[in-house]
């Protein structure tokens, strides 16, 4: 087996030639990072990984990672060559520093053996589910419980043991082609080396896709967004497959699956910057001989599913496939915190054409100057008119980095009480109460406030900004549906995103969906049926925090709703510890169907419960009278049959 070089030169340190920073961690102690690693990244990466803490924690434990790995590569005769070995190691530390792939907690702790998921909500099993427990479940996630619908009969659980990130892989407005061909094999021997001989792999999972599509200039609700999408899971797959078949290990359980939905895109058109990875894909998979050995080793699968804590060091929320969240950005600086375009946002614009001057002036519609200087309505000379001096602007010029809103950056505080008292006619009992109000005191209109704002602020979207089609502006949505934004961007388009990627890959398919505020019952029961109907391995609802939040504080809980605390705890102290996750007592749906009945306050302790069970695996159900839990387990290739 031949290793190639590609982040990597002969005899270069992890950090070498990377400019780095020093993170003070929530302990007080320091670690010395690349400078392009946030302070959320270290300290997460630092609260996940067992010795990571102090100034070399990052190095040394990148060091220890693939020095076991190497070991276990040569153990089990997956890969002898020592340059090899030394080659495969150095590039696997690369990606680890520049936070291309991410490692689950599990496999830094060595670990054997596909992990267990991160934090999740209640797993509930939905093979033989029937209308009126449905309809129980969807009511339930209506007035908030966190579930877990798993429609699979394989008893593992997705939870990739390796994550890697899909925005690294796109470069000049394509698909990177060879790069996430050589990650994806890199990984996968990581994982057969981690599992050995006989344990059962991890699962090598993919993310950020919604950053790797803006990119790419395409939309996440587009025709051309799921095709591109689709191109990169099924290159990953077949990348996946062929270093299966070079390592000896037995063909995955969802090859076939894989190679027919690749099939069945040659009838569709595709978009220039997938083609090169569709041909690709279809050219691996040809070459791949399935003959393997009747004791070979299990391979791993690749497995789309929520990122848990590990959504910090990449930078991104816990849905590995969502639209990115925002086009602006808050960004790190020695001085302090700023706010900046995302970067997908150039990229993108560049893919679709457009040049250098019309990309500046694009993004500071987006992200704003981040300076009253030459602001329409309210600039340095409208503030001096009104009495400022030089001392004052340059306080409210420091806020505005921090601030999203004038009114935060111009306060009595910035301003001086003496100013107020003698400018503006305000007492001392008077200035805490103004503190939001000031510019209005000073004499600016809403109007002129509303203007210097998005000069300063920016807009946060491409839609309406001058110079742009819309169309071409469209791709750049980031606002989910019932958040004041586009509609494209909802349920619907990402329940389709997580559709045309299952029909490309082997292993699970879990996809997380925000639920709007006003969606009710009949919109998560149609949710889950489309789920199933598309072959997803699994589906995560949510409700809005915010809307949670909102419903929890207004309403005084109920007698009906506290008694339900005693009988809570009483489960909770018959949870046997050690107990693997699978059946949920069926005692727990009836709690879930009383707090949905209830006041706000039994909901609030049925997520008590349900963050309890996370912690002490469930037992199996007793057989309790009552609504049963529905047993994990839908025939997949049954559901994509049909």
């Amino acid at each position: 087996m031949q290793i190639e070089r590609r982040y990597t030169m002969p005899g270069q340190a992890p950090l070498a030639g990377m400019p780095t920073r020093r993170i003070r961690l929530e302990d007080g102690t320091a670690m010395q990072v690349p400078a392009c690693w946030t302070l959320r990244a270290a300290r997460a990466f630092a609260a996940q990984v067992p010795g990571a803490r102090g100034e070399t924690g990052l190095a040394d434990a990148v060091d220890a990672l693939t020095a076991r790995l190497s070991s276990g590569a040569k153990a089990s005769g997956l890969l002898t060559d020592p340059t090899c070995l030394g080659i495969w190691a150095d590039e696997m530390r690369q990606m680890v520093m520049h936070r291309i792939a991410v490692i689950d907690p599990a496999l830094w702790s060595g670990r054997i053996g596909a992990s267990e998921p991160a934090a999740s909500p209640l797993r509930v099993r939905m093979a033989q589910a029937e209308d009126a427990q449905v309809r129980c479940l969807a009511e339930a996630v209506r007035d908030g419980a966190p579930l877990a619908f798993d429609f699979e009969t394989d008893p593992r659980v997705a939870a990739p043991s390796v994550v890697l990130d899909l925005r690294c892989f796109v470069e000049d407005g394509e698909v990177a082609v060879a790069a996430l061909v050589h990650a994806v094999q890199l990984w996968t021997l990581a994982l057969a080396a981690a599992a050995g001989r006989k344990a059962v792999p991890g699962d090598l999972g993919l993310a950020g896709l919604g950053g790797a599509l803006m990119r790419l200039g395409l939309g996440h609700a587009t025709r051309e967004g799921r095709i591109a999408a689709v191109a990169m899971g099924a290159l990953a797959e077949a990348a996946r497959a062929t270093m299966a078949a070079e390592l000896g290990l037995a063909p995955g359980a969802g090859d076939a699956h894989a190679r027919a939905g690749l099939a069945r895109l040659q009838a569709k058109p595709v978009p220039h910057a997938a083609r090169a990875a569709i041909e690709r894909a279809r050219g691996l998979w040809a070459g791949i001989d399935e003959q393997a050995a009747p004791d070979a080793p299990a391979t791993p699968r690749i497995a789309i599913a929520p990122l848990g804590a590990r959504a910090a060091i990449l930078g991104l929320g816990d849905d590995p496939l969502a639209p990115l969240a925002e086009l602006r950005i808050e960004m790190e600086t020695e001085r302090g915190h700023c706010r900046e375009a995302a970067p997908e946002l150039r990229a993108g614009l560049a893919a679709q054409g457009y040049g250098g001057d019309r990309i500046e002036a694009l993004i500071r519609h987006v992200a704003g100057h981040g300076s009253l200087a030459a602001a329409p309505g309210i600039d340095h000379a409208a503030l001096r008119a009104r009495g400022l001096d030089a001392q004052q602007i340059a306080r409210i010029e420091a806020a505005l980095p921090e601030a999203r809103d004038l009114r935060a950056a111009v306060t009595p505080w910035r301003l001086g009480t003496a100013f107020c008292a003698s400018r503006l006619g305000l007492d001392a009992a008077a200035m805490p109460g103004q503190g939001m109000g000031l510019l209005e005191q000073l004499g600016f209109t809403e109007a002129q406030i509303e203007a210097a704002n998005r000069h300063v602020f920016g807009t946060g979207s491409l839609r309406g900004a001058p110079g742009i089609a819309p169309r071409d502006a469209a791709a750049f949505d980031c606002a989910p549906e019932g958040a004041g934004g586009p509609q494209d961007v909802g349920p619907r388009a990402r329940l389709a995103m997580a559709a045309a990627l299952a029909r490309v890959i082997g292993g699970p398919v879990v996809a997380r969906l925000p639920l709007p505020d006003a969606a009710g019952a009949d919109a998560a029961r149609a949710a889950i049926r489309a789920a199933r109907r598309a072959g997803l391995a699994g589906l995560v609802l949510s409700r809005d925090a915010e809307a949670a939040q909102r419903m929890g504080g207004a309403i005084e809980a109920s007698a009906d709703a506290l008694s339900l605390a005693p009988r809570l705890r009483e489960i909770l102290a018959m949870l046997p510890p050690g107990i693997r996750p699978g059946t949920a007592p069926s005692e727990v749906i009836e709690l879930l169907e009383a707090a949905r009945r209830s006041r706000p306050e039994a909901r609030r302790h049925a997520r008590a419960l349900r963050e309890r069970l996370l912690a002490d695996p469930l037992p199996q159900d007793r057989g309790r009278s009552g609504v049963a839990t529905p047993p994990v387990g839908h025939d997949r290739a049954q559901t994509r049959r049909g």
